[in-house]
């Protein structure tokens, strides 16, 4: 039998692999996402051996899918995108014009949502890995 971890495990004793990911995504992606990945990563570290792999699907899962959207917030500018949103619904005059502000400020909000259970996903998949590895 696998054993399973019952400390909280620190960013330090984490394998070079995800430190790798993570450098990746600081120098790759946009400001913010790599902290995402980290941030993500050591909640990953945490649930894991209670709960298993990461399933958005599964409902009951209030306290995690509350510590993506902080993720979010933090780190892939869910606030800004949330606000845009809003504000063009509240500005809708329903020209053309203001229907496209609004469909931009809501593919916005959905993409850094997308992005931040994305994430979720590769942090728990990663963590997993780790975790479970044989030997």
């Amino acid at each position: 039998m696998r054993h399973r971890r019952s400390r909280s495990v620190t960013p330090a004793e984490w394998p070079s692999s995800i430190h790798h990911i993570i450098r990746a995504a600081e120098r790759e992606c946009p400001r913010g996402h790599a902290d995402a990945i980290a941030e993500l990563t050591a909640i990953a570290a945490r649930k894991i051996p209670a709960r298993g792999i990461f399933d958005p699907a599964i409902r009951g899962e209030d306290d995690l899918f509350a510590a993506i959207d902080s993720v979010a917030h933090a780190h892939l500018d869910a606030a800004a995108a949330r606000s845009a949103w809003h504000a063009a619904l509240e500005a809708a005059a329903l020209t053309f014009e203001r229907r496209d502000d609004i469909e931009r400020a809501s593919l916005q909000m959905r993409a850094v949502s997308d992005t931040a259970y994305f994430y979720a996903g590769l942090s728990f998949g990663l963590a997993a890995a780790w975790m479970y590895r044989a030997g």
